[in-house]
C-alpha cells in the first residue's frame, strides 16, 4: 500500500479502469506543475487572494487520486489564502509541491506496475 495514495480506494474510484486512470494521471502531470507555479507566485508576492483559486483547483485534482497527504497540503494552502494567514506560506507551498510531485511519481510507478 502506498503512503501517497490509497490504491484500493483509487481503483474503486475509477471503476478499475486503468486506461482512464492513466489519462487522469496525465492531466495531473500536465496541469499540476502549472498550478504549483501559480501557487508559488501568489505566495511569493504575498497575495492571499491569488493563492486561493489555484490551491483549490489543485486540491480538487488531488482528491480524485485518494491522495490524503497531497490533498491535505493543498487544502492547508487554500485555507491560508482564504484566511489571509501567510506567515508560514513558503513552507506550506514547499510541502504541497513535494507531496504533489511525489504523488505524480507514485502514480506513474503504479500505472507501470498495473500495465505489466
Amino acid at each position: 500500500m502506498s503512503d501517497t495514495f490509497n490504491e484500493k480506494a483509487l481503483m474503486e474510484h475509477v471503476d478499475g479502469d486503468v486506461e482512464f486512470l492513466e489519462e487522469t494521471v496525465g492531466m495531473l502531470d500536465e496541469d499540476g506543475p502549472a498550478l504549483l507555479e501559480q501557487i508559488r507566485v501568489a505566495a511569493a508576492s504575498g497575495d492571499a487572494a491569488a493563492l486561493v483559486k489555484p490551491a483549490h483547483t489543485l486540491k480538487g485534482m488531488l482528491a480524485n487520486f485518494c491522495a490524503d497527504p497531497a490533498e491535505s497540503a493543498a487544502r492547508d494552502l487554500e485555507m491560508m489564502g482564504r484566511e489571509q494567514r501567510l506567515a508560514d506560506v513558503r513552507a506550506a507551498v514547499d510541502k504541497t509541491q513535494r507531496e504533489t510531485l511525489r504523488l505524480i511519481e507514485a502514480l506513474k510507478q503504479y500505472l507501470r506496475m498495473k500495465m505489466e
